[in-house]
């Protein structure tokens, strides 16, 4: 059944996707706003199935790229999706009858919704990651042979460009120089497919468990211990596996810095209470991406890791950690289609440099519950 997507929906959703950004893809509390807006403008968004559409439906992809920092400070209008959407028309000679998502953590969740308000488009409820990823081809609809070509960018100023190629990577390289020539910060519309396709290489629900996992964050009244035990209730049955509690403490060491134009470095959690005499290192770049104590790995990409504020069970952005805050570091099992080869090819751990194999969550887990005397993953 088709699902309206209103004011409220949007603030559940925002929520759930912090938790699916894993530490990156921004702060979308703007686009938030905005979304609303439209929403209360224009009227509710309809939510529908790929199996919704009719095979021969347009479907196309909108998102933001470059830095979240500069997206605040950019203040869009919506206009540029909009702008960026006609010109994808254009160019394929088509009309869409659909808008889609390239990921769902973090701020790109909410610029289909905006698009789709906007022109009173449905909003097909499904996304390419799953997650956050920081590149154009670490997504499903790269991995199984969809074309992002013609990439679109269209920025705040009313400048747009466009990038025509046959290799997904050469998309993202020359969209990457070409973003940070318009100012750092642009709307995309990309991966332009009939639905037929979208059917076959989209990940389903994410929106609607997007919005199932905020829902109960904002039940929980910013609590911690029943924000994860209600994570643990919706997630259960859904794309996503159990959550697993890695540790509960305080960061003692952080290092954050730029390198090619991503946010990398480390943070160490020192555990209290029932963990007390454990520490966890946690990787990043761009997102989370492996949690280790000494040199046994807890999780690695492509599964979640999360890191909480203890004070409200919220997420917390890598760009908003601090020493000496109190935090829980948590791991979500991704949707299995991430942990496909062809998948893996673009977004396994050796993609980031930080393990040459992968090892689900929830076996790393199983085995250092089995390994001590004591078991941490309490749920």
């Amino acid at each position: 059944m088709p699902k309206s997507i209103d004011e409220r929906f949007v603030d559940s959703l925002a929520c759930g996707a912090m938790f699916l950004g894993s530490g990156g893809a921004g702060d979308s509390a703007l686009l938030q706003i905005m979304a609303k807006q439209a929403i209360k403008e224009f009227g509710p968004v309809q939510l529908v199935s790929p199996f919704e559409l009719r095979d021969e439906d347009w479907v196309v992809t909108i998102a933001l790229m470059g830095s979240p920092a500069i997206h605040y400070e950019k203040m869009m209008s919506g206009q540029e999706m909009i702008t960026a959407l006609r010109e994808m028309e254009k160019e394929e000679r088509c009309v869409a009858q659909a808008i889609t998502a390239l990921e769902i953590g973090g701020i790109n969740a909410l610029p289909p919704v905006l698009t789709a308000a906007l022109t009173k488009l449905p909003l097909v409820d499904c996304d390419g990651m799953g997650r956050a990823f920081p590149e154009l081809q670490m997504t499903t609809y790269h991995a199984f042979g969809a074309q992002a070509s013609p990439l679109v960018l269209c920025a705040n100023n009313g400048e747009s460009e466009k990038m025509i190629s046959p290799s997904n990577f050469e998309i993202e390289k020359v969209g990457r120089v070409a973003m940070t020539k318009m100012g750092g910060s642009v709307a995309t519309a990309s991966f332009p497919m009939k639905a037929k396709r979208l059917q076959e290489v989209g990940i389903p629900h994410t929106f609607l468990v997007s919005h199932r996992i905020g829902e109960a964050v904002l039940r929980a009244g910013a609590d911690v211990h029943r924000v994860f035990t209600n994570l643990h209730r919706e997630l259960q049955n859904s794309i996503y596996g159990q959550p697993f509690k890695l540790i509960e403490g305080k960061v003692v060491e952080l290092e954050r810095y730029l390198q090619n134009g991503l946010l990398r470095g480390e943070l160490l959690v020192e555990g209290t209470g029932f963990y007390h005499s454990e520490q966890i290192e946690v990787q990043f770049q761009s997102e989370y991406l492996l949690a280790k104590k000494g040199e046994r790995i807890l999780g690695m990409v492509p599964d979640l890791i999360c890191v909480l504020d203890a004070d409200n069970g919220l997420p917390i952005l890598i760009e908003e950690l601090e020493t000496h805050m109190n935090v829980w570091v948590i791991a979500i099992p991704c949707p299995i289609i991430l942990r496909h080869a062809k998948m893996m090819d673009v977004i396994g751990p050796w993609n980031f440099g930080i393990s040459n194999t992968y090892t689900p969550v929830e076996h790393l887990c199983a085995e250092e519950g089995n390994g001590d005397s004591h078991v941490p993953f309490r749920y």
